[in-house]
């Protein structure tokens, strides 16, 4: 079958996962942004244990900055589904969510040292918020092994 991508890598105006890249997991969760709003109101501790000091400072923000906690929080889960380390044992910062736009993921310490003898080479997340609601879906990606 011919290849059908526009040169550039771009389909319809997208970034297109690159020649020969490789899907290695995917991760969808979904949070409530009151949960998250309960746990951070009652456990204060949780916000520095939970979101980095730039997560923190984009949040606040906002007038209402739960959903975008919430949308974070479930960035974070759906990373470690995509990357196949769960939910559990890991250090939450570990996974960041560089917002100013497009949302992106920065991979630090144990979670970065994991991705990296995973052969994943990055991961592409989208965020939504609706109805008090916090959607994220993940994609890991590594690069095609090189066959000699």
């Amino acid at each position: 079958m011919p290849d059908m991508r526009p040169p550039g890598g771009i389909a319809g105006g997208f970034p297109a996962i690159p020649p020969g890249g490789l899907l290695f997991g995917l991760g969808v969760d979904v949070t409530e942004a009151a949960r998250i709003r309960r746990l951070l109101e009652h456990l204060p501790r949780a916000y520095e244990r939970l979101f980095s000091a730039q997560e923190r400072a984009y949040c606040e923000r906002f007038s209402d900055p739960w959903s975008h906690y919430a949308a974070r929080f479930a960035a974070k889960e759906a990373v470690g589904k995509a990357l196949g380390i769960g939910i559990i044992g890991f250090v939450w910062r570990d996974i960041e969510v560089l917002s100013g736009g497009k949302p992106l993921i920065a991979l630090h310490g144990d979670v970065a040292e994991i991705s990296r003898r995973l052969g994943v080479t990055r991961v592409e997340v989208t965020l939504s918020h609706t109805g008090g609601m916090a959607y994220a879906v993940a994609a890991a990606l590594k690069e095609e092994e090189a066959h000699g």
